[in-house]
């Protein structure tokens, strides 16, 4: 606990520096303040990791009545390393990125504050200290998305993260009162709640609300398309690959354990809400042609991976099935880090093309592999992860899922291997969506030829940005081949399921899922992979031919033979037209020969949120109409508001007699 309280001064010297430091030298000191606070939040997660116990601190000085409470467990400190990893390359990318509205002094000062207030979260020993952390972790970000406020874009997007994350908050604080049953605000880690009855049912559902909100499940995730886009590139990553995370966090420690004996339909309702999140997130991933949006309706389908995993660990943990609950929970923690890792990379690695290409439309890239092959290859090694690759972390942890749910459907309760079936179908479905997404971005955006000027001329960068990408790559790669070497962490992570005996294994680098008597061996594949390789580059050595790809027969391949993400994204548009319902234009033009002869002049394809068009825009439209009707209520008359008192006051009195 002490290197957080020392990464918490860290961050106060940072803000403290950003207000008085001149611009020039802002990027590099909040970048540095931020980076050694991550660090030493991520020494002192690997501390409880490795030890296990608890840590605690506490001091009534800074807060009246309630005081600040810290306890660092190895469950929030699996999430604490999550949240440094992701807060480090944040901040080295800050110091070699940042620029303009981002150097200002309020911006500077938002963004420590950020990486402050997510540390905390994981680290946080009661409600009440939880509470004001997510606040303060929402505020600041809210101000780092308005950064750019002169954009109408950013105002629109602040307008909706504000009013979602505020609900959220209610709900979370009325969820957590309700749990804690007293005014003294008990503790939230290590005292788990019965969870029974209407309070409990009250409870669970309060803060289960209030958290899926904060990981963008679906109704509730109509403010992350829209900011994440418009936040400043480091801020979309710890938004993305952290404050995600500490949604998903929020269900298992509240929900999960704490609740943990809540009714089993309601977990059921969150599995159902997490495939529902997964396929609507895959689906308009893999429609979207703007690089931010894609990656954010991405955030939507892991966050709903991971729902779907936390709702069937609940369902499990409620009929005794502790071995499966606990395999599922670990496949959560697994999914989570990878996530944290493969997300901030490609969120990051968006923000050096848009800064290079002046744009993010994938239609206008293309040939980056050429002009950008650092990036570019990093970039591809977080679509690899975000695919589910083998070697790779989103492998791993979408393997222990998929084990898990497969495991758990061994339990021949019709009703509960029903609804397990929904689940791993979800999985399934938003892996194989996902594999169009991520082969179109890399297809389309990095590969093929330049589509625009800003493609053919952009450049890599070098410097803190290229280490962030490249920390973020490694790591992926490492959960990817070593997953052997998190069995003793995740096995200390996921011991808050009480009655969960190991099921865990490793043998150096391989990794043993005892529910399943599986194994996962990443060196014996890359083995054989490595093998391949070779003979193939052998018989590529002895007969070579040099061809256009893709040419037809030509001899020269111009940019218009080439897909673009629009086209390539048709096909699924047209079989899930009744979903997306897309917004296509076509402008013609006639040959100058003869006006019968009719040519393509554009095709446009847009895909509007269908959650936010037939749901939350007839609302606000029916809210704004009430509005306009109640304006005749106050028209200025001094009598007419005097009649309003009185009739207040005789109800009141009415109510009192």
């Amino acid at each position: 606990m002490a290197l957080l309280l020392v990464a918490l001064i860290a961050c106060l010297l940072g803000a403290l520096g950003a207000l008085v430091a001149p611009r020039p030298l802002r990027a590099g000191l909040v970048g540095a303040s931020g980076a050694l606070a991550s660090l030493l939040g991520l020494a002192g997660a690997l501390s409880v990791l490795v030890r296990g116990g608890t840590e605690r601190a506490g001091t009534t000085a800074l807060v009246p009545f309630s005081g600040v409470h810290l306890a660092l467990d190895p469950l929030g400190a699996w999430f604490l390393a999550v949240v440094s990893l992701v807060a480090l390359s944040a901040s080295l990318f800050h110091a070699g990125y940042a620029h303009d509205a981002a150097t200002s002094r309020p911006a500077s000062v938002l963004f420590v504050t950020f990486i402050a207030t997510l540390l905390v979260v994981p680290c946080a020993g009661d409600v009440s200290t939880f509470f004001w952390a997510w606040e303060a972790m929402a505020l600041s970000s809210l101000g780092l998305l308005l950064v750019e406020h002169e954009r109408a874009a950013a105002r629109t997007a602040g307008l909706w993260y504000a009013a979602m994350t505020q609900a959220g908050a209610a709900c979370i604080l009325l969820g957590l009162l309700v749990m804690s049953h007293d005014a003294h605000l008990s503790a939230i880690v290590g005292t788990p709640s019965a969870g029974r009855g209407a309070l409990g049912t009250l409870a669970f559902a309060l803060s289960a609300l209030g958290f899926a909100s904060k990981a963008g499940a679906v109704p509730l995730h109509v403010w992350l398309p829209r900011a994440h886009p418009e936040a400043p590139t480091p801020v979309s990553a710890l938004m993305s690959g952290a404050m995600v995370a500490l949604g998903v966090y929020g269900l298992i420690r509240v929900d999960l354990i704490d609740l943990a004996h809540a009714s089993r339909a309601l977990f059921v309702g969150l599995l159902l809400l997490g495939a529902l999140s997964a396929l609507f997130g895959a689906l308009h991933a893999a429609a979207a042609s703007d690089l931010k949006r894609l990656l954010a309706f991405s955030t939507i389908e892991v966050s709903g991976l991971g729902l779907i995993g936390v709702g069937a660990a609940g369902v499990m943990s409620a009929i005794g099935a502790a071995n499966a609950a606990r395999t599922l929970l670990i496949g959560v923690l697994v999914l989570v880090a990878a996530h944290g890792a493969f997300k901030a990379l490609l969120f990051l690695g968006a923000g050096l093309i848009e800064r290079s290409t002046g744009t993010r439309d994938l239609d206008q890239l293309g040939g980056l592999v050429h002009t950008m092959p650092r990036t570019s290859l990093l970039v591809g090694l977080g679509a690899a992860s975000a695919v589910g690759v083998p070697l790779f972390g989103g492998f791993v942890g979408e393997w222990i899922s998929l084990e898990g749910l497969v495991g758990a459907m061994a339990h021949r309760a019709a009703a509960t291997v029903v609804v397990l079936l929904v689940g791993l179908v979800a999985l399934a479905l938003a892996g194989g969506l996902s594999a169009i997404t991520f082969t179109k971005l890399i297809g389309i955006g990095l590969l093929g030829r330049s589509r625009s000027a800003g493609a053919a001329s952009a450049r890599d960068v070098s410097g803190a940005p290229w280490i962030a990408l490249a920390l973020l790559g490694s790591v992926s790669v490492a959960l990817g081949v070593a997953p052997g070497l998190l069995v003793h962490p995740l096995e200390r992570a996921s011991r808050g399921l009480h009655g969960a005996p190991h099921v865990l294994g490793a043998a150096g680098a391989a990794l043993q899922l005892g529910v399943s008597d599986s194994a996962l061996r990443p060196i014996s594949l890359l083995g054989i992979l490595a093998v391949g390789g070779l003979v193939l580059v052998g018989a590529r050595s002895r007969a070579r031919r040099a061809s256009a790809p893709w040419a037809c027969g030509r001899d020269e391949l111009s940019v218009r033979m080439q897909y673009t993400a629009t086209s390539f994204a048709e096909p699924v548009q047209r079989v899930f037209a009744d979903v997306l319902r897309p917004d296509v234009d076509v402008e013609l033009s006639h040959e100058d020969e003869s006006r019968e002869i009719e040519r393509v002049l554009t095709y446009q394809s847009r895909v509007d949120d269908a959650v936010e068009r037939t749901l939350y825009r007839p609302a606000f439209g029916a809210v704004n109409a009430l509005g306009a009707r109640a304006r005749t209520l106050a028209n200025g008359s001094v009598h007419r508001y005097l009649a309003y008192g009185f009739l207040a006051l005789l109800v009141v009195l009415v109510v009192v007699a």
